[in-house]
């Protein structure tokens, strides 16, 4: 079960494509979409915000995985989602990578959206509607919105899990519940441990 302070609890919005995010008094992100609350400051509009450009990730030092088409697309996208939330930008992209190959229009037979494979339950958590394109529904599939939902999952289980990077990637994959559940530990289930492996492969090889 997640700690309750790592979450922001949201009232219900309006659907709309704007995605928005403020920082409050005490410090706390909140992320929503349609219409932010009235008493709010500082709102950022996050399909405003601009593509950072950085060599932190060189053509030179990509392993396969990053030559799937997307990535050149996804890489701005996963990088300004990362700087947002404090995280190096290659873990966010080997989690990308390890998750849609850069497929920002993934869907997995669970339900998982877009590149950074966010469970619509995640996207509602932070503030932002997962409902079905069919229902007007597509904001957690946008790829800046869709990379900054699971930026900032990914940063509160660093967090959770005291900057434990095998564990946070296991708690992404598996949840967090099943890494409490095994004494804090990698879960014994064959592909959550093959999950954490790649991840950690293509960010090692991304930071040597």
């Amino acid at each position: 079960m997640l700690l309750a302070s790592l979450w922001v609890v949201f009232p219900s919005v309006a659907w709309a494509d704007a995605v928005w995010e403020f920082v409050d008094g005490d410090g706390v992100v909140h992320m929503g979409n349609g219409s932010p609350p009235p008493a709010s400051r500082g709102v950022t509009w996050l399909s405003r915000i601009p593509s950072i450009k950085t060599d932190r990730v060189g053509k030179e030092r990509e392993p396969s995985a990053l030559q799937f088409p997307g990535f050149d697309a996804a890489k701005p996208h996963l990088e300004a989602a990362a700087l947002s939330q404090s995280l190096d930008p290659a873990l966010v992209i080997a989690v990308a990578a390890a998750e849609s190959a850069f497929n920002e229009k993934a869907v997995s037979r669970k339900g998982a959206l877009g590149l950074m494979q966010v469970m619509p339950a995640t996207a509602e958590r932070y503030g932002v509607s997962a409902r079905p394109a069919s229902e007007g529904g597509h904001a957690a599939m946008e790829p800046k919105v869709n990379a900054q939902i699971g930026s900032r999952y990914l940063a509160d289980l660093l967090r959770m899990f005291d900057g434990d990077k095998e564990l946070a990637l296991a708690a992404y994959n598996a949840g967090e519940g099943a890494v409490i559940k095994h004494g804090r530990q990698i879960p014994p289930y064959p592909e959550t441990q093959q999950y954490v492996a790649k991840v950690m492969r293509i960010y090692r090889t991304l930071v040597r």
